[in-house]
């Protein structure tokens, strides 16, 4: 269905769904309902036709982001490219002035600085199993259980200052990574200095 969808722009009907698809009218309605639900389709308006009219649909910017995209190997030669050109320090301030930027824009200057809670749930809107931690001995942490940036950190542990950075223009505090699961951890574990 989101192929169709994919090569037909302008939008389809339910009708054009069901002869493409040689599936059932009610088939066709359910799995409409669950991508508007999960976002990847959107009603468009309707078309007129020689009776009833018929409501189109069309794909929306999440639902083309189902189909494979290739972000990692730009991503890769950009950041080979800068160490390259630049050196490992330069690479290294780059990755942290783009998590300070990328916390920044979660939480505007003039603004209170998120919690850390608020912190972690931000982090799991942007692909991270992160979640909070609170113990006596060690305060408050963000736990993640995996790394968005996983394989590329492996090559290029700068990328690591991102998490960093991010993490302190969102809280407003120095950050300890405590763990981290390049090194051997079984998660990366972030805890925050005392404001």
């Amino acid at each position: 269905m989101l192929e169709v969808l994919l090569h037909t722009p302008g939008g389809v009907s339910v009708e054009h769904l069901t002869r493409e698809l040689g599936i059932t009218h009610n088939a066709v309605r359910t799995h409409l309902i669950a991508l508007q639900r999960d976002g990847a389709v959107k009603r468009l308006g309707q078309q007129r036709t020689g009776g009833r009219p018929e409501h189109l649909f069309v794909l929306t910017s999440a639902g083309r982001e189902t189909f494979p995209r290739r972000y990692r190997e730009i991503a890769e030669s950009l950041i080979a490219a800068v160490e390259r050109t630049l050196g490992y320090g330069a690479l290294d301030k780059v990755m942290h002035g783009m998590g300070t930027e990328a916390g920044r824009r979660l939480v505007p200057a003039r603004s209170p600085k998120a919690s850390v809670s608020q912190t972690a749930a931000a982090m799991k809107d942007l692909g991270y199993e992160a979640s909070l931690s609170v113990s006596d001995k060690r305060g408050e942490e963000i736990v993640a259980r995996n790394c968005v940036f996983h394989e590329l950190a492996a090559k290029y542990p700068a990328v690591c200052q991102f998490d960093l950075a991010f993490l302190e223009a969102t809280v407003g505090r120095a950050v300890e990574h405590r763990e981290c699961m390049l090194r051997g951890g079984r998660v990366c574990r972030f805890g925050f200095k005392s404001k």
